[in-house]
């Protein structure tokens, strides 16, 4: 089940922050949760339950048109958790409109699992850039395209 992320269920991705934040350079715990009830208010954070428990959550802004998070719990990883949230995401958006989101470059292993969800939802490769200091690539999708 997909759902609006709610102040209650801080814990608990807290907890997914521990099994994942390797998979994000330059992830400060502070400016995570800061993010993180900002999109809870302005009501751009989703989350997938799987067997009562979390199993991905993800962050957009409607202003900057982006995917600013993602992460999947390793144990539902490669089960469609991140497109789906990334479907329910791009609805949110109006047909025309261009979302991008800033991940690895291709041939990062961290990253490979990430650039094939996004591909996998019709995101292009867009340009590189430097992000905390670590190599990324911008990609891109128009919706309904």
């Amino acid at each position: 089940m997909i759902r609006y992320v709610m102040s209650e269920d801080i814990s608990n991705i807290l907890s997914m922050m521990e099994q994942v934040k390797e998979a994000f350079p330059g992830y400060q715990e502070i400016e995570f949760l800061e993010a993180l009830y900002k999109a809870i208010d302005c009501k751009t954070a989703f989350l997938e339950e799987r067997e009562g428990r979390l199993a991905g959550m993800l962050t957009f802004s409607y202003q900057e048109k982006e995917l600013t998070f993602l992460a999947v719990v390793p144990e539902f990883r490669k089960q469609g958790v991140g497109k789906r949230l990334i479907k329910q995401m791009v609805e949110c958006f109006e047909e025309g409109e261009t979302v991008h989101v800033i991940t690895f470059r291709e041939g990062d292993q961290i990253g490979m699992a990430a650039r094939y969800c996004y591909h996998s939802c019709g995101f292009v490769d867009d340009e590189e850039l430097v992000v905390f200091d670590y190599p990324c690539q911008k990609m891109v999708l128009k919706v309904g395209g």
